[in-house]
Formats: structure tokens, C-alpha cells, sequence
């Protein structure tokens, strides 16, 4: 009986940390973020500081605003790990002079071929 390969899950895509993501689904996950974000912050806008509703899309906004940073950092983490590189590396995101470009090079540089460090396939847990 041939054991069948796990396909990731969502919630590893999301907020796991270990193994590796190449560049389209670390792309795909920050656009992701990027327009939960700007749906609701389009909402708060939208919204009359005096209406009831203004504080909880207030509320809303900042949850997702945390939930999002935690998770683009777990994939930055993972997308770092591609490249055979270590974790505190993704703390550039966190310069002001650095993020743009530590972002830009997270997204188009190529990952590793083969297994590295931190797994033998890219997109998947380190088994």
C-alpha cells in the first residue's frame, strides 16, 4: 500500500513556520493580507466617525491588522527557509530603510533547488 503525500494545509500556509514556500504562494499570501486589509480599512473610511458601527469596524480593522503581520511573518520565515537562509533574517521587514527591500528580494529571489536546511520540498513542512 503506497503511503500518499499530505498536501499542506492552509493553516501551515498560513501560520506555520517550519519548511519552506517559494515565491508565487509567498506573493499570493501577502496580496491576500493586502486586500483583507483593504477591505476593511475601506469600511472604517466609509463609515461616520459618529455612526455605531465606526468603533467595532475600528475593532475589526486592528484584529485583522495583527492576525495578518503574525502571518506574513510566518511566511516571510518560510520563504527565507527557501532560500537556505535563517529566520532572524526576516527581521529586515522590520528596518524602515530595509523592508521595501528585503520584501522585494523575498519575492523574486529563487529558492533553493533540492533539499536544504530546512526541508526537502519546497511549499511543505520540514518533514
Amino acid at each position: 500500500m503506497a503511503v500518499e503525500e499530505q498536501r499542506p494545509r492552509l493553516a501551515w500556509l498560513f501560520f506555520g513556520w517550519s519548511g519552506r514556500l517559494s515565491r508565487a504562494p509567498h506573493a499570493l499570501g501577502w496580496a491576500f493580507w493586502l486586500m483583507v486589509l483593504s477591505a476593511s480599512f475601506t469600511r472604517v473610511l466609509a463609515v461616520p466617525e459618529d455612526h455605531p458601527s465606526f468603533v467595532p469596524w475600528v475593532l475589526v480593522f486592528l484584529a485583522l491588522a495583527v492576525v495578518s503581520t503574525i502571518s506574513s511573518l510566518m511566511l516571510s520565515v518560510k520563504r527565507v527557509h527557501d532560500m537556505n537562509l535563517p529566520a532572524p533574517l526576516v527581521l529586515c521587514l522590520f528596518v524602515p530603510a530595509l523592508s521595501f527591500f528585503a520584501l522585494f528580494v523575498f519575492l523574486v529571489w529563487p529558492g533553493t533547488q533540492g533539499p536544504n536546511d530546512y526541508g526537502r520540498l519546497s511549499d511543505h513542512p520540514k518533514d
